[in-house]
């Protein structure tokens, strides 16, 4: 637990040093006010006891400055203590969310985008408790019964020893609950993150759940993981519920042998009325340390748990600038020649059981349009998702424009590629931004040009506002083909000289599909073109038809070469026209 609390205090960087100064000063002033008025109560009652109302009069003057002071200070120490916590909560988030952005492709594909949401915002959310209530309790509890300690002992030694005594067994009590409340806290916030997890299902997937009928088993799902996380919560809260009858056991255990032993000791002429008093109220503020130690225990256990998942997060290895080459590098001789992209017995595999990619040799020539068939699972998307840089090829050598793979950086190649996908992504905002994501600093009449190139111009204008129409979420305004459209547009903003179409056209209806082609059709000139399709018609013009399976080439030439040859691909073409 300690490694743990070190790393919670690293991540406040450079706001440590503000933190935990205005924490101590913060913590000091706002425990200050218990000590104060014991003092006030101890001295002026010994005051009263021996006539010396002159030094009432003077005992009240300072007790009402000291009052004044901390009424003045406390509040600015509180601000500038919020503001700390703050500021360092809000580094802490973008440091966490620039993590995120960093983690490699593999990492998103194989874990839960609720999972990730869970530890950004719930699991943030618990460790800030950590910083603010948890660390403030600390110090007030350490400054409180620590100062008030020491007065007891300058008032009455023995009466403070036989006091902290009693307080040791209460301290040892409230640690004997912190391991099980701590797995109960790292329980529940799993079971949040999962009930994140299915959230987000069912908002992504409304559409699929009715039409399937789905929505009484993923109301079952979502019933049984709320119940496993109330049941969980109840038996943290029964824990605590022990420790807390436990604790007020011990209070008054501790309060009645305080004016038991102080009731014999001012008999006996060894302690004043003033210090009996002045003890007995200061001795809460001991007792409060020890008490209150334990619920800071428990709580602590469940911000640990929470920083626990954020660290897991942050420990996950982000995207390397670059990739190196996976074997000693062998230069192929054709590395020069002209080639634009090159593949010499590249190998992959998602899992160590199955290549993917299994010595594959591609090559596609400088302005060529290429196209990628085959049976699903062949490896088809996996070439692209390499080229992008999203995994690493586990063996051979890819060449990139005459140059080794591992001679550029990641953001290098993606500058070189443009990429079109099935399903294209558009962000929450306005056609233009989602169009400018292609080129950040376009002028709006770039946009626009764009825009006319992917045969996008006239759908846009007849939306209410325009290029600045809202898109919705995902780009839920608009239609399939009106999306890809905007994503064809955003690509030719680019002008990378390499794109990448990954089954651009599957998936619309024929009017739709006619008006996209144009764009890429538009998109592809002057371009390097890596083609995925399922829609053999849509490749026949292709410079080069290549026939993926089994993770390498089975066939390659032109639409009518390959006809000709009777294999695979002139099969695939026969069940489409019959189909």
């Amino acid at each position: 637990m300690i490694q743990q609390i070190a790393k919670l205090a690293r991540m406040l960087e450079r706001n440590k040093k503000s933190y935990f100064f205005s924490l101590v000063i913060f913590g000091v002033l706002s425990s200050s006010v218990s000590i104060v008025t014991s003092l006030l109560v101890s001295t002026i009652l010994d005051a009263l006891n021996e006539k010396d109302m002159n030094a009432v009069v003077v005992l009240c003057l300072q007790f009402l400055l000291v009052i004044v002071a901390l009424c003045t200070l406390t509040p600015l120490a509180q601000y500038w203590f919020g503001k700390s916590v703050k500021t360092a909560m809000n580094s802490m988030r973008l440091r966490v969310f620039r993590h995120m952005e960093l983690l490699p492709v593999s990492y998103h594909e194989n874990n839960h985008s609720g999972d990730s949401l869970s530890r950004i915002t719930n699991d943030l959310q618990t460790m800030e408790k950590a910083f603010s209530g948890q660390a403030l309790m600390l110090v007030s509890l350490i400054a409180s019964g620590g100062i008030s300690a020491a007065v007891m002992f300058y008032m009455d030694w023995r009466f403070a020893i036989a006091m902290i005594a009693l307080g040791f067994v209460s301290t040892y009590v409230n640690t004997r609950y912190a391991k099980p409340l701590r797995k109960i806290s790292a329980d529940i916030q799993e079971q949040t993150s999962v009930q994140l997890e299915q959230l987000s299902n069912l908002v992504a997937g409304t559409q699929v759940s009715r039409t399937f009928q789905m929505v009484e088993g993923v109301n079952g799902k979502y019933k049984e993981t709320t119940g496993k996380l109330a049941l969980l919560s109840m038996l943290r809260s029964k824990k605590s519920a022990y420790l807390s009858g436990t604790n007020f056991l011990l209070l008054w255990i501790n309060n009645g042998g305080a004016f038991i032993i102080g009731a014999f000791m001012m008999l006996n002429g060894q302690i004043s009325i003033g210090n009996l008093l002045g003890v007995i109220l200061l001795l809460e503020n001991v007792t409060s340390l020890f008490r209150n130690l334990g619920m800071f225990w428990s709580d602590l256990q469940t911000s640990l748990a929470g920083a626990d998942r954020v660290f897991e997060l942050l420990d996950a290895d982000a995207e390397p600038d670059r990739y190196d080459v996976p074997l000693p590098e062998k230069r192929s001789e054709s590395a020069n020649s002209g080639g634009m992209i090159e593949f010499n017995d590249v190998s992959f595999a998602y899992l160590q059981a199955k290549k993917t990619l299994d010595r594959l040799n591609l090559r596609v020539e400088r302005g060529q349009m290429v196209a990628l068939v085959g049976p699903s699972g062949g490896g088809k998307s996996t070439i692209m998702k390499i080229l992008l840089g999203f995994y690493r090829s586990d063996s051979g050598e890819i060449t990139v424009d005459g140059r080794s793979f591992a001679d550029y950086t990641l953001q290098e190649l993606r500058d070189k590629m443009a990429y079109v996908q099935q399903e294209p992504y558009l962000f929450e905002g306005t056609i233009a931004s989602n169009i400018r994501y292609g080129k950040m600093d376009a002028t709006d009449d770039e946009v626009m040009d764009a825009a006319r190139a992917a045969f996008a111009h006239d759908f846009i204008m007849e939306q209410p506002e325009g290029y600045n129409t809202l898109v919705g979420e995902r780009g839920a305004r608009l239609s399939g083909g009106q999306k890809q459209r905007i994503a064809i547009a955003r690509a030719i903003l680019k002008n990378a000289p390499i794109l990448l179409l990954d089954e651009a056209t599957s998936a619309l209806d024929t009017d739709s599909e006619l008006a996209v082609q144009r764009g890429i059709e538009r998109l592809m000139e002057g371009k390097t073109t890596i083609a995925i399709a399922h829609r053999l018609s849509t490749i026949e013009k292709a410079d080069s038809i290549v026939v993926i399976e089994g993770g390498t080439v089975a066939e390659q030439g032109s639409h009518e070469e390959l006809l000709a040859s009777g294999g695979i691909y002139n099969h695939l073409h026969q069940t489409q026209l019959t189909s």
